[in-house]
């Protein structure tokens, strides 16, 4: 066991020796790294920003088309002819014989008028 504590002693001891002898950069130079890192990530990022402005700018002016025909107007019977509006709540009620908008039912006589009194 001696053996053991007196080898890592001595490794450890070693370690610490040469990890004195490198001391730490100075925070000037710290700071001047970080300041070159941010300048070329903003250049990176000016570059990329760019490119997709030219990209957009390409797809933009390549897909300008001038009309071709002169615009035209709808008339308003045409629209009226096309067009059928329809109650949403037209889904909830029955399907009959007739459209009671539309068409009014027949009213049949449930006496002959000309037999007497209506009760």
């Amino acid at each position: 066991m001696k053996q053991t504590d007196d080898s890592l002693q001595e490794r450890v001891s070693h370690a610490w020796r040469q990890g004195a002898a490198e001391m730490p950069p100075s925070f000037d130079r710290v700071w001047q790294s970080a300041g070159t890192r941010y300048v070329g990530a903003r250049r990176r990022y000016r570059r990329v920003a760019s490119v997709a402005a030219l990209a957009a700018a390409i797809v933009v002016a390549t897909s300008w088309q001038t009309p071709a025909h002169e615009t035209t107007y709808i008339e308003l019977a045409e629209l009226l002819e096309s067009t059928y509006w329809s109650a949403p709540s037209d889904v909830l009620l029955p399907n009959r014989e007739f459209d009671i908008y539309q068409d009014m039912p027949v009213l049949f006589e449930s006496t002959d008028p000309a037999g007497g009194a209506l009760l």
